[in-house]
Order: C-alpha cells, then sequence, then structure tokens
C-alpha cells in the first residue's frame, strides 16, 4: 500500500492532473533520460529531457505470463546517439525504469513519481535518415527472473555449499534409482 503526501492528495482533488512518462536508460558511460512533456522534468535526481519520447508499447502483465517492452525515442540528439552508439555494446542488461510521474497543475514540477516498470535492455536500434535520428529498443522485465529455474540441485554436494557438515542428503543419490515397496511383503507375513 502507498501512502500520499499532502502534495499528491491535493493534485488529486483538484480534478485537473497533469502526468507524464519518464524513461530513463542507464548505460555504464551514462544515463539518457527523457519524458513524454514538453517540459524538462526532475526526479530523483535525474533531469528527464523533454519530448523525443516517440512511444512505448503497452505494459500488459498477464497472469503466468512476463512480455517485455519496445519504445522509440525520436529526435535524439548528436551527444546521445553517439552514447547509444558506444553502449550498443552494451545495452544489453542496462536497466530500464519507466515511471508515470503526477505533475503539479500550476507549475508542472513532478510531485511524485511511482515505477510502472522496470527491466533490461535487450535489443538496441538506430535508425537514421540522413536529417532525423530515432533509437528503437527493447527490453526484458526483471520480472522474468520469477520464472527461471533456479540452478541448485537437492544433492548431497549442493548443500555443503550452503550448508557445511550437514548430511541430510547424504543417501539421496544412492536411494534415487531404487524401488521401494511400502510396506513390505514382510510386514503382512507377521
Amino acid at each position: 500500500m502507498k501512502t500520499l503526501t499532502s502534495d499528491v492528495t491535493n493534485a488529486l482533488a483538484g480534478g485537473l492532473v497533469p502526468m507524464a512518462l519518464l524513461v530513463k536508460m542507464e548505460f555504464a558511460s551514462g544515463t539518457i533520460a527523457r519524458n513524454s512533456g514538453n517540459l524538462a522534468l526532475t526526479w530523483g535526481g535525474t533531469t528527464y529531457a523533454a519530448g523525443g519520447l516517440g512511444s512505448i508499447s503497452q505494459v500488459d502483465n498477464s497472469p503466468g505470463e512476463i512480455k517485455g517492452l519496445s519504445f522509440e525515442i525520436s529526435g535524439v540528439a548528436a551527444s546521445d546517439v553517439s552514447l547509444a552508439l558506444d553502449g550498443a555494446d552494451e545495452w544489453q542488461g542496462t536497466p530500464v525504469t519507466i515511471y508515470v510521474a503526477l505533475l503539479d497543475p500550476t507549475t508542472y514540477a513532478v510531485i511524485d513519481a511511482d515505477v510502472v516498470w522496470s527491466g533490461l535492455g535487450d535489443t538496441l536500434t538506430i535508425q537514421e535518415d540522413g536529417e532525423t535520428c530515432s533509437v528503437a529498443a527493447t527490453a526484458e522485465s526483471t520480472a522474468v527472473d520469477l520464472l527461471r529455474g533456479v540452478p541448485v540441485t537437492y544433492t548431497h554436494a549442493d548443500q555443503q555449499v550452503f550448508y557445511p557438515g550437514d548430511l541430510a542428503f547424504q543417501f539421496v543419490n544412492d536411494q534415487s534409482d531404487k524401488q521401494i515397496i511400502w510396506p513390505s511383503r514382510e510386514w503382512f507375513l507377521r
């Protein structure tokens, strides 16, 4: 449960609440931060440049299915294109966070922002036509890690890694291919 600040409750009570999407891509060589509005916004110590956020695919959180996200940043500055070119090799695994920000209706300053999606970069494509440039990217949700199996098996060797001296799984390998009949025939003959 989230507790709303008085600024947020006042803005929500006013009826008209401007909102913006904030996208943050944290390359090792620098951060690209954009917002969907037409003013530069600052949140959490990061300034999100105005405009240029072309499109973001719909965030779909269906039960049992975790989907990635694709987005496009258009009208990219030359410095950001060079950052994307330099970081194209490091894009895979780059943290990506998307926030929905509530803005103050009079000053358009960010009142509060909530993470709506977070993930890691997957593919990055740079498209240019001589005059303009856009960066199309896909990212994989961090929730996909929940579906990955754990690389630990229930064996004596794995148990010794985590709990040295624990002999709970000592005879598991010996019993894995044995047929056990319970209760045995002898039990009924008593």
